[in-house]
């Protein structure tokens, strides 16, 4: 089975995917591979300052390379980005994903994400530049989209999608309209409808729950993406049930790999020449720990709330527990904290 982890803003930094492939690698089914992306990069912003955006392209030197995914609305950008990711970090990424599906109100008022969509003639032209750009390189292309943006759109997304399909090499699609937004009503009909008309693979996203039910619709598509449900679940993606222990352990080594790959950022990307830094790999961030000040107030331990909050959904814990979380802002204090799940 052909397995996804789905970019998500502010989610699936380096840390995140770094997290769930190592799981994976410890307990897949034989047969199964996994993708990972990176949180969805601005391209304007990329060209303008790109130290603004450079965390969402920090990855650790291994075999497996994750997808970068852009969104923005002005073709001139959209190609100067994906070139300098073609010229710099070719080594770091295995293909380079244009994102027309995000219904965020922010981004849909400058144009970006799913109001592509009410552009289809615009963004059709978008598409081909990208992909002679992207495909004339060692990279691959591919396209993020939705079921449209209505049930009355339907049609007219499947045949855009079809023709898209001519210009890349894959296309992830969420199985959503935008007025659907993430409600739960997945319409698997069109998804079939649109790999029946489709020369490229699809790859099927949102709404799956556990590693069976993926396996299941693995019979009908070529890739099965899980998202959110991945956030607080990263064995999702096997079939293996840690213990309460291992999953303590995970959330220590999340935490630790924030606070290194801050004092990394810190010292090295900020500073960026012609768009380019050096990826760092695994053992120079874990010789960083050894720098961690247990009692120092840091950045990423206020970052790291949003992940204990997804990983607590699976670990029984009390109210109290995860108001004071909302208070912690050392190493040891959140160590703390984690200590007190153990004894639950």
């Amino acid at each position: 089975m052909k397995l996804c982890f789905a970019p998500m803003d502010w989610i699936t930094n380096w840390a995140t995917r770094y997290i769930t492939e190592k799981i994976f690698d410890n307990h897949k089914e034989k047969e199964d591979t996994l993708q990972t992306w990176t949180e969805f990069m601005n391209a304007d912003w990329f060209v303008i300052n790109p130290w603004w955006v450079a965390k969402h392209l920090l990855t650790i030197k291994t075999n497996r390379k994750p997808i970068a995914q852009l969104f923005w609305w002005r073709k001139e950008n959209l190609i100067k980005a994906a070139s300098l990711l073609i010229e710099n970090f070719w080594e770091s990424f295995s293909w380079i994903e244009l994102n027309t599906w995000c219904p965020s109100n922010t981004v849909m008022k400058c144009w970006w994400g799913s109001d592509m969509l009410k552009h289809r003639p615009e963004t059709l032209e978008i598409i081909k530049e990208l992909s002679k750009r992207i495909k004339g390189s060692w990279l691959s292309f591919s396209v993020k989209s939705r079921a449209g943006l209505n049930d009355e759109d339907k049609d007219e997304q499947l045949n855009f999608l079809i023709e898209v399909s001519k210009h890349t090499d894959f296309i992830s699609i969420h199985w959503r309209t935008l007025k659907q937004l993430y409600s739960w009503e997945a319409d698997f009909w069109f998804i079939k409808k649109v790999k029946e008309g489709s020369l490229c693979p699809i790859i099927a996203n949102w709404g799956i729950t556990e590693y069976q039910q993926a396996l299941e619709l693995s019979k009908d598509f070529d890739w099965v993406m899980i998202g959110q449900w991945a956030i607080w679940n990263p064995r999702i993606f096997t079939n293996y049930t840690p213990t309460l222990n291992e999953k303590i352990d995970v959330m220590k080594e999340h935490l630790k790999l924030m606070i290194t790959t801050e004092f990394r950022f810190e010292k090295y990307i900020k500073v960026m020449e012609w768009y380019s830094f050096n990826q760092p790999n695994i053992e120079e961030l874990h010789s960083l720990e050894k720098t961690i000040n247990p009692d120092q107030a840091y950045h990423s331990i206020v970052e790291f709330r949003k992940y204990a909050f997804q990983y607590l959904k699976w670990i029984p814990c009390s109210r109290e527990i995860r108001q004071w979380i909302l208070q912690k802002k050392t190493y040891n204090e959140m160590l703390e904290i984690l200590s007190l799940l153990t004894t639950k």
